[in-house]
């Protein structure tokens, strides 16, 4: 029963997160051939995760609920910045780093 769940979760997150990848569109936002090619390797993962769940080739046991968690983090991530992959990757993305409640206790 775990082994279904796990698999069923993970085929409905890699749906979403190919989905939301493949539907991301630029903007104004620079190009960056980088996080194209990213991107593109995550969507070629997530649907051929897809189609080996269909053929019944990827069965995950029911102790596989880490990744399961890890992978549902990593799209939830990915549907809040609407499908840039540049946003949740970006290193210092959280708008407070605490600078400036560090300097009100120096005084």
């Amino acid at each position: 029963m775990a082994s279904l769940i796990m698999t069923q979760a993970t085929f409905w997150l890699c749906v979403v997160l190919f989905i939301r990848l493949f539907t991301f569109q630029r903007g104004t936002l620079r190009f960056r051939r980088s996080m194209s090619c990213l991107a593109y390797v995550t969507m070629a993962s997530a649907g051929a995760a897809v189609i080996h769940i269909l053929q019944g080739d990827l069965v995950l046991p029911g102790h596989a609920w880490p990744l399961v968690v890890l992978l549902a983090v990593f799209t939830g991530l990915v549907v809040r910045a609407r499908g840039n992959l540049a946003a949740v990757l970006r290193p210092g993305a959280s708008g407070w780093n605490g600078l400036e409640r560090r300097r009100s206790n120096e005084g």
